[in-house]
């Protein structure tokens, strides 16, 4: 009840999306694209930013154009070549594709001599490697988001130190200079926390499609080899 009444003055003096966040630093003019190059902390930091939204970018564009497949059809395709007895066939067929399902089940199907677990061995090695290509960069994406909080907060400290310093030397300060110093010292935090967030979000997502792509993969691998087993026992 007490949260419904502080939210009906900000509906009474009209609905801003970024009141709705809190984002008062973006409202009041406190964060600008300038304050980035005030001090070293600040470029870094930028630094930090831009680098998140490139591994993001090109790690979501990695992952989104292989996220959608199709195993029953490609199994589907593979199994009408292998009935014809045309394992070559089968083979040329997965290596039209670039995808880590078509590699996968060609490496199967290039030692289908073996038995049936090491022929799943040698796919789950490959399965292994492609889940390497899907998570790549993501590791230094994970260092970004610890260390741009990190940063974060030791330009705030920084700031603090230097404000608390300018007071000692000078003897002067009221509430209003202290306060617009700590004010630009906490900058560099929220700026942290939003490139950590925006980070952790994607990072979280990627991995969740990897781990989702490679089960799949992994269950058209088994049904591959029993498809195989059943083709040569008939």
């Amino acid at each position: 009840m007490e949260m419904l009444f502080s939210v009906l003055p900000a509906l009474q003096e009209g609905f801003n999306p970024l009141n709705a966040f809190r984002l008062y630093a973006v409202v009041d003019g406190v964060v600008t694209f300038g304050g980035f190059f005030d001090n070293l902390t600040m470029l870094l930091l930028l630094l930090l930013f831009i680098g998140v939204l490139v591994l993001s970018g090109e790690r979501l564009f990695y992952i989104l154009t292989r996220k959608n497949f199709n195993p029953n059809k490609v199994l589907a395709d593979v199994q009408s070549y292998l009935e014809n007895g045309d394992v070559e066939g089968a083979i040329s067929y997965l290596k039209r594709t670039d995808h880590p399902l078509h590699n996968t089940l060609r490496a199967g199907l290039e030692n289908i001599h073996l038995p049936a677990d090491q022929m799943y061995d040698m796919m789950d090695s490959v399965l292994s490697f492609e889940r390497t290509k899907l998570l790549k960069f993501t590791t230094g994406l994970a260092t970004l988001i610890a260390v741009a909080p990190l940063m974060g907060l030791f330009g705030t400290v920084d700031g603090l130190i230097d404000s608390f310093h300018q007071i000692a030397a000078t003897g002067t300060g009221g509430p209003e200079v202290v306060g617009k110093g700590i004010s630009t010292a906490l900058v560099t935090t929220w700026w942290g926390l939003i490139i950590a967030m925006i980070g952790t979000a994607v990072y979280n997502y990627v991995t969740n499609i990897a781990d989702q792509i490679t089960t799949r993969i992994d269950s058209a691998a088994r049904r591959l080899i029993i498809m195989v087993s059943q083709l040569q026992k008939a």
